[in-house]
């Protein structure tokens, strides 16, 4: 699998000095430090970047700006989209289990603050501020895992791409939605086939609960009534 075939280093102007720190709410903002070890990445859609911890690696890449997926892959060769990362999110290299091939793969062109701390990792084992913000990342990314874990074993088809447009629409301030991703993306995230997502979209579409404007367009007129459709609360569970 061939990984990062046009991924670049951001040139000047287009990441800024501190993409970490400049970026609010990241969780390592108050890292000491951290923009001595730091470049910027940009990923047009459909770039994938290698995700596989090595070793001792202390890896980490946020997203600055745009979309992706974090990605599996099994032996037979299908995908499996494992979440869907933004604004923020920040991904471990140490998550991805040694012989596995993962990886994240750009939904839309990203930039990409990637955070390698390999060389400090002695003094890092007794940093307070470094084990606080590992944990936060690590804490959050369970929880996101548990809750889609939820959604694939508990949901039903159709609840599973009704609650997906919602968390969708939820992360947009529930306005227009812009979706980045095609039928058989969200195939691989819901752990169905694309054709099923296909009819299941047609469908909800005929009800009115969601409006597309375009294949790629949608709003939500109500988000209450798709909550009450719903076995699981849309804001607690999006990814």
């Amino acid at each position: 699998m061939n990984f990062i075939p046009k991924a670049t280093e951001c040139g000047a102007g287009l990441c800024p000095a501190c993409a970490v720190c400049a970026l609010t709410g990241c969780a390592f903002h108050n890292l000491s430090g951290a923009e001595a070890h730091q470049r910027g990445l940009r990923l047009d859609r459909g770039d994938r970047l290698d995700c596989r911890g090595r070793g001792a690696c202390l890896q980490f890449w946020v997203i600055v700006e745009g979309t992706a997926a974090t990605c599996t892959a099994f032996e037979d060769g299908r995908r499996q989209i494992l979440g869907l990362e933004g604004p923020g999110d920040v991904i471990c290299a140490l998550m991805a289990g040694t012989g596995t091939q993962n990886w994240l793969e750009a939904l839309s062109d990203c930039r990409i603050c990637e955070l390698d701390l390999t060389p400090q990792a002695k003094a890092l084992r007794h940093d307070a501020d470094f084990l606080a913000a590992t944990f936060a990342v690590a804490h959050r990314r369970l929880a996101a895992a548990q809750a889609h874990i939820s959604t694939l074993g508990r949901l039903d088809s159709r609840e599973r791409v009704l609650l997906f447009l919602a968390q969708m629409a939820d992360r947009a301030g529930r306005g227009l939605v812009t979706l980045h991703m095609s039928r058989e993306d969200i195939a691989d995230y819901l752990g169905l086939n694309a054709e099923t997502v296909s009819r299941i979209l047609s469908r909800i579409k005929k009800s009115g609960l969601v409006k597309f404007l375009s294949p790629t367009e949608y709003v939500v007129p109500d988000m209450a009534e798709i909550a009450r459709r719903l076995p699981v609360p849309v804001a607690e569970a999006v990814p």
